[in-house]
């Protein structure tokens, strides 16, 4: 049966992705040509599996050939901002597993990537690696792992401690991990083939409490939901849920963080809270209930897609506590596309998704010190802006006579030279905002802020970065501790120049761009960049920079180390 079933499979990867991959590296009489080919199309599709992006994107993410460093295909996800990298195998007979030593190329691999270490791979690679760097270095972006094969479903013991040990290297002690894995094996490849969710043949069951059914001009049904039913849609369907969405999950943002939290500590109010999901589907089938047929009906909703409420479904699957889930309730709307004009479902998914995200860094709009920053800078010729515009790109508005607000936050927690605030900004900015009465906050945008200070310590944050850059560009190995502290330690090495620069940042703008020596600042880089390697070969050779430079008691040792 296993046989059989992996010739099925066989036949759809090739049509799937066959025509769309490299195959230069693989010579026309090479033996193992057809299970190269394979592997390659096995990872292709974990990736379309994992990402709902299509078969040519899927097929041009495969990194299989001389010199991959054990990683078949990557991804950048940006709709749920995961870095996903895979590594398969193609097992004709449809049993086994993948091998031990395999998988430890594979982790290698996958370290290589978090430290940003480029020397073992092929220079083929050197543009999508790039790329993937700046994704893994960006706060909020998680790793997310996996091993497809046509084989087992499960790793044995020895594969799997591989694996767990790099999963606990990178996380660390943080609660919050940003990094994942999955094993995928003949069973969960073939299901996925022969129910493809991207294809629109999605069918969803749903218990929906309190239901009502409205007639007229289209059908549709609205009640209410529990979270652990949602969590279970994901779970068995995952992006495909998705498929007529004009975005996806977003990932680890502070608004999908707050949605997490509220539904494990205060399911009773989640639904006071949120907005609730709009689905859009084909048809239903109700099955037959008795005299409280209201409070609940079983329902079948065939071509099923979620067009609004992706951030709360996605959200609510990575919530542990199912006891708590299933006290969480959600409004739900089911809208019938059968007997609906064509194009009807279009007009629905863009109206329900027209609304303007709120962040929370737009709330500093309401702060008086945020106000009273912009007048002082603008009677200096220097053109403040900390409310959110049109453009996401901070560096457009960030010049000599301009700065904006996240570059300015960066700079302040860096120039208060509290290692525990370089940590926090390295981890994210958008918890500076979650609460404008606390620190840390209130830390750095407080009265004894004046613009002067706000805008020197930008300056002088713009030129470390500078270095930062300049020195990446003089090494000739980007890899080991003297590439991890520029890429991953860029904070703390900052925080540390601010206090051995010691300027004084509250003079006039005008008086401290006069005065600014930029020899001495870049000596000072110099001298700490030096210390900081130094340091961390000392103390904490065997750790991961990448996490390391998160956890702020071994930041803050690293940074006294430094500095004093």
């Amino acid at each position: 049966m296993s046989s059989l079933k992996v010739r099925q499979i066989k036949n759809k990867l090739l049509e799937m992705f066959e025509a769309h991959l490299d195959l230069s590296s693989i010579g026309a009489n090479d033996l193992q040509r057809e299970t190269k080919i394979l592997t390659r199309c096995l990872a292709a599709f974990a990736i379309y599996l994992q990402t709902g992006c299509s078969e040519k994107e899927a097929a041009t993410s495969v990194w299989d050939g001389p010199d991959d460093n054990g990683i078949d295909a990557a991804y950048f996800d940006p709709s749920d901002s995961r870095v996903i990298l895979v590594q398969s195998k193609w097992i004709a007979k449809g049993s086994g597993e993948p091998e031990a030593k395999d998988i430890g190329v594979f982790t290698k691999g996958v370290e290589d990537i978090i430290e940003q270490h480029q020397t073992n791979f092929d220079s083929r690679l050197q543009g999508p690696l790039s790329d993937i760097f700046i994704r893994i270095n960006t706060p909020g972006t998680y790793v997310h792992l996996v091993l497809v094969s046509t084989g087992a479903s499960s790793l044995a013991k020895h594969g799997q401690s591989v694996i767990q040990k790099l999963l606990k290297d990178i996380n660390g002690d943080d609660p919050d991990a940003i990094a994942s894995s999955e094993v995928m094996g003949l069973s969960e490849v073939y299901s996925k083939l022969a129910s493809d969710p991207f294809q629109g043949n999605l069918t969803l069951d749903a218990n929906i409490l309190d239901w009502s059914y409205i007639a007229t001009p289209y059908p549709a049904y609205f009640g209410i939901v529990d979270g652990l039913q949602l969590k279970e849609w994901w779970k068995t369907h995952g992006k495909g849920l998705l498929a007529e969405n004009i975005r996806q999950s977003l990932g680890g943002t502070e608004v999908n963080s707050q949605i997490k939290q509220t539904a494990a500590t205060a399911p009773e109010k989640f639904w006071y809270f949120n907005n609730g999901i709009t689905l859009v589907a084909e048809e239903a089938a109700k099955a037959p209930a008795g005299a409280a047929a209201r409070s609940s009906g079983i329902f079948a909703f065939k071509g099923a897609s979620i067009v609004n409420g992706a951030q709360t479904v996605s959200s609510l699957s990575k919530v542990e506590d199912d006891l708590s889930l299933g006290k969480v309730r959600v409004s739900i709307r089911v809208i019938l596309l059968k007997t609906a004009p064509t194009g009807f479902g279009n007009e629905v998914t863009r109206t329900n998704n027209l609304q303007n995200r709120v962040e929370p860094r737009d709330f500093v709009a309401q702060d008086p010190e945020q106000k009273r920053l912009r007048q002082e800078m603008a009677i200096e010729g220097i053109d403040y802006q900390f409310v959110r515009g049109g453009s996401e790109d901070s560096n457009s508005t960030s010049t000599n006579t301009s700065c904006e607000l996240i570059e300015v936050t960066t700079a302040l927690a860096c120039a208060t030279t509290d290692p525990d605030l370089a940590v926090q900004i390295k981890t994210g900015t958008s918890r500076f905002f979650t609460d404008l009465t606390k620190p840390p906050y209130k830390t750095i945008f407080n009265p004894s802020t004046s613009g002067a200070k706000a805008f020197n310590a930008t300056v002088v944050h713009r030129k470390i970065d500078d270095w930062i850059e300049k020195k990446k560009h003089s090494l000739s190995k980007k890899s080991g501790i003297v590439w991890g502290v520029l890429v991953h330690g860029n904070r703390i090495l900052a925080a540390a120049v601010f206090k051995k620069f010691n300027a004084n940042l509250s003079e006039s703008i005008s008086d401290f761009s006069k005065q600014l020596d930029q020899n001495k600042l870049e000596a000072f880089c110099d001298e700490v960049y030096d210390k900081m390697v130094s340091a961390i070969e000392a103390h904490y050779s065997t750790k991961f920079l990448a996490n390391l430079f998160k956890n702020p008691t071994i930041s803050k040792h690293v940074f006294e180390l430094v500095v004093t």
